[in-house]
């Protein structure tokens, strides 16, 4: 026959691990979506880093084409102004070949010395863009993840807590029979 104590305190000490075993589940619930945010925020802020790159990388690319338009006007300028000066002064040979290749050369200088430019730009904002990713990359990695407590685990728990409270309340019923 079951004694009225045992009874009670196995119920409480049930009660008591099922209203825990919730609680710690709820927590670790909590605590893994905020590591989900926390890893999703850390996402936007690379994609909005790597969207700013993006767009200064479109800006250099303007700004070489910009330059290049304006040496290639130049250089056709100059080619002109060299023929026309040749022409007038009815000079020919091989120094005025000469005079036509420096022009050429100095235009070409110019158009290697923007593209150079641009090509290191470009190579720092991909490897910027690239730093972006793999440092989001090891954050993410990094993150520990919640271990969340087995289903079976919290059943043993509160079924443990249960069998404890009925042997504690056996023996405070056999206490109180000695009595």
């Amino acid at each position: 026959m079951c004694e009225p104590v045992s009874i009670t305190m196995a119920v409480m000490a049930v009660a008591g691990a099922a209203i825990g075993a919730s609680e710690k589940a709820k927590a670790e619930g909590q605590a893994e979506n905020a590591r989900r945010k926390s890893q999703i925020e850390m996402i936007k802020q690379m994609n909005i880093a790597n969207a700013d790159l993006s767009l200064e990388a479109k800006d250099k690319a303007e700004q070489a084409r910009q330059q290049m338009t304006e040496i290639n006007l130049k250089s056709l300028r100059n080619r002109g102004m060299v023929a026309a000066a040749i022409g007038e002064s009815n000079l020919a040979g091989n120094s005025m070949n000469r005079i036509k290749q420096v022009t050429d050369a100095q235009s070409s200088r110019e158009t290697m010395s923007v593209l150079d430019n641009y090509q290191r730009d470009y190579q720092t904002i991909f490897a910027n863009q690239v730093g972006n990713v793999e440092n989001t990359k090891s954050q993410m990695n990094s993150s520990a993840p919640v271990f969340r407590t087995s289903k079976v685990a919290h059943a043993l728990n509160v079924v443990s807590a249960g069998m404890g409270g009925a042997a504690q309340g056996y023996g405070i019923d056999k206490q109180m029979q000695a009595k």
